[in-house]
Formats: C-alpha cells, sequence, structure tokens
C-alpha cells in the first residue's frame, strides 16, 4: 500500500484514512463504485463511446484521419507511446485509446471478441490505428480534476473527400463516472455469463444475487457459478 509504487500513491493519490464501515445507518460503497460498461480500461471508455457515434462500417475504408481529444491523465496513460499503436497482445489493446477507437469506428462497439487475434491482428485496423491522434484537452482535464469527476473525450474523423464527423462522450449513461441503473448491471452480467453459463443458468444465478440478503447459506453463490459437468 505504501511506498513509491504503492496503492496511496498510484491510485488514491495520498495518504488515506479508512472511513465507516456501511451498515447501520451508513452508507455502503458499492452505489457509488465505478461499473466499466465496455470491456477495457476506464480511461478509454469516453473515446469508446465516442467512436461508436461516429462509426459507419462501409465508410471505415475512407477515413484519412482521426483525432481523439482526452483528459491528460488518459492521454498518458492510455494515448502515449508506441506501443498504444502497436500492441502485441489484448493486455495492450484494452488499454490503447487508438486500438480500441479503431476497432470500434470498423465494428461499431468493443466487445470482448475485440481481443481476438483475428481482430488484434487485422490488417484493416492495423491501418487505422496509423491514422489515430491522441491530444490532450485542457478543458476536458479540467472536467476530469473536478468533483464530481467527468471523462470527457471528443473523436473526429475525417474522411476522403474532406467530409467530417464528430461526436462527444462525456456524463453519457454509459461512461465510467454516470450511476448505472439496475437494467445496465444485468445487462453486463448477462454478455459475461451467459455465453459461459447458458441463458438460462445465468438467469437463475442473476436472481440469486439480486436477493443476497435472503439466503440461508453464502456457499450457494460460488457453486451457482460451476459448470455443470466439472468439479467444484
Amino acid at each position: 500500500f505504501e511506498g513509491q509504487a504503492g496503492w496511496c500513491s498510484q491510485v488514491a493519490g495520498g495518504d488515506f484514512k479508512l472511513g465507516a464501515f456501511g451498515g447501520r445507518g451508513d452508507a455502503f460503497r458499492l452505489p457509488v463504485t465505478g461499473v466499466k460498461m465496455r470491456p477495457c480500461a476506464g480511461n478509454t471508455i469516453s473515446p469508446v463511446l465516442a467512436a461508436e457515434k461516429v462509426a459507419t462500417r462501409a465508410d471505415s475504408f475512407r477515413i484519412e484521419q482521426v483525432k481523439v481529444e482526452v483528459y491528460a491523465r488518459a492521454k498518458i496513460a492510455s494515448g502515449t507511446g508506441e506501443h498504444f499503436w502497436n500492441p502485441q497482445t489484448a493486455e495492450t489493446a484494452d488499454h490503447s485509446i487508438p486500438y480500441l477507437v479503431a476497432v470500434a469506428l470498423i465494428d461499431g462497439a468493443v466487445t470482448l471478441r475485440s481481443y481476438d487475434d483475428a481482430r488484434l491482428w487485422d490488417p484493416q485496423v492495423r491501418e487505422l490505428i496509423r491514422k489515430v491522434e491522441v491530444i490532450a484537452n485542457d478543458e476536458f482535464t479540467r472536467a476530469y480534476e473536478r468533483m464530481p469527476q467527468a471523462h470527457r473525450a471528443r473523436v473526429t474523423v475525417t474522411l476522403k473527400g474532406g467530409e467530417t464527423r464528430v461526436a462527444e462522450a462525456g456524463g453519457n449513461d454509459d461512461e465510467l463516472s454516470s450511476p448505472k441503473s439496475d437494467a445496465q448491471i444485468e445487462a453486463k452480467f448477462r454478455s459475461l455469463a451467459e455465453p459461459v453459463l447458458g441463458t438460462e443458468r445465468a438467469r437463475a444465478t442473476l436472481e440469486l444475487l439480486w436477493h443476497l440478503e435472503q439466503l440461508e447459506d453464502s456457499a450457494d453463490v460460488p457453486a451457482s457459478f460451476v459448470m455443470q459437468g466439472t468439479a467444484a
């Protein structure tokens, strides 16, 4: 926790003290926990959301230039360094603004399939990555540093012939700092669980999780995730 690379300096931004735990009149932290609605680093979600708004598969071959404006911390963390323009692994790709914006513009969305080898090494994606420029926007940086925090981004796509398309994100329902509804939480759970557990098993598990306070034995929770035919 302490030290130059510890949680205090790298995440909390300084020393911290634990407040009261939730319950008995004190608020729980879970309702204000950040929930990612895209499978990528938190500071890349707003650029992805903006890119999704201007994505047109038919026009992806006509793109001449892509300018991505983000707050300074996002620029440093996910838009600085050659490795973000040439990701070799899914672990780098899901933190790369150039890669994620390119995929969003081509496919219309970023999903878990965006990190398959076929997508990671797709020549069309690689070509589009080279056309992406990431810059820090002072206004967006100030919005990020204020409380409540805002993760703002703007994507400007210039097509051959000079046509320009612009979209912004920040304050959107799916944005990192926005409160998430039960429907959004369910949608994320189903998208991750159904391919593994199946629709009916995922539904039953979700119902169990929504009523944790009614459980007599917490062992029912991990048991619900065990694949049929496999050992616990």
